[in-house]
């Protein structure tokens, strides 16, 4: 969940994730829908596949980082925290606060060397947490907090890690709020692919709109634009209010369907719908 994903986010996910799945083999009988849902709205749904695929693929967790290596999922910073921190194996990590660190201590040089090289051989896993935690609360990006650095007689001062900004890429799409009898209309998406598996509401425009919804993911500004309508027959499946809640759906069209059932409510249709 910590990949790409920052503490203060996951926090309520992992605890509920626990909750629901407190073993490997809970997760490993668990269906594929049952997992997305619960990983809605942290994004990187390839994350909880992998995840569910790798606690069908083992029976005992692998105390290793090389054969942790081998699951889905799992590379070469992650492996080294669970081997470090889970079972004690002396396995450097760097992940983005560490390489922080290191570039203002020791500028130049190769961040997963100079992990390897100051790694101790006795309670590595405490080491690895102490530097996550230093470039996390004291080696900021912005504001370093250097008068209270433990290190900081090392250190030349606080050096800006180089960056490269990627442009948020703008994505317009029109999609249809489908409502009778109580059911709402939602398509499946393709098996492979971004957001694989995941229902979303049919594409498709009519001569009233409901709502625009803006959502930012990775690097694209969504744009999403509801309208109320009827899909071509056969398309997608009808769902009830139950059924759509155990249904794991993007973030965008989650939002969107729930501001369009807000709107079409009896208390609400009186009013023009107000814009998002």
């Amino acid at each position: 969940m910590l990949q790409q994903t920052r503490v203060e986010v996951v926090r309520d996910y992992y605890r509920c994730w626990l909750r629901v799945f407190p073993t490997l083999r809970s997760l490993a009988r668990a269906p594929l829908d049952r997992v997305l849902q619960l990983w809605e709205g942290l994004g990187y749904y390839h994350r909880a596949r992998n995840l569910h695929r790798a606690a069908q693929m083992i029976t005992r967790l692998p105390r290793t980082a090389a054969a942790l290596r081998q699951l889905p999922g799992i590379g070469r910073y992650t492996a080294g925290a669970i081997a470090s921190i889970a079972f004690d194996q002396p396995e450097p990590i760097v992940d983005g606060n560490i390489a922080r660190v290191f570039h203002r201590l020791f500028p130049g040089q190769e961040p997963w060397s100079v992990a390897a090289a100051l790694l101790p051989a006795r309670a590595p896993g405490e080491f690895n947490q102490a530097l996550m935690e230093l470039g996390a609360l004291v080696c900021l990006p912005r504001q370093p907090r250097c008068a209270v650095c433990p290190v900081r007689k090392l250190c030349a001062g606080p050096r800006p890690l180089p960056r490269r900004r990627v442009p948020l890429q703008p994505v317009t799409q029109s999609v249809l709020f489908a409502h009778r009898n109580g059911r709402v209309l939602l398509r499946q998406r393709p098996p492979t692919g971004l957001l694989a598996g995941l229902w979303e509401l049919p594409p498709g425009r009519s001569h009233r709109e409901l709502l625009t919804i803006r959502h930012t993911i990775t690097n694209h500004r969504i744009t999403l634009r509801v309208y109320a309508g009827s899909p071509p027959p056969g398309q997608g499946h009808w769902f009830t209010r139950r059924q759509l809640a155990r249904l794991a759906m993007p973030a965008a069209h989650r939002r969107a369907l729930n501001a369009a059932l807000e709107s079409d409510s009896p208390s609400r249709r009186t009013t023009s719908p107000a814009r998002r």
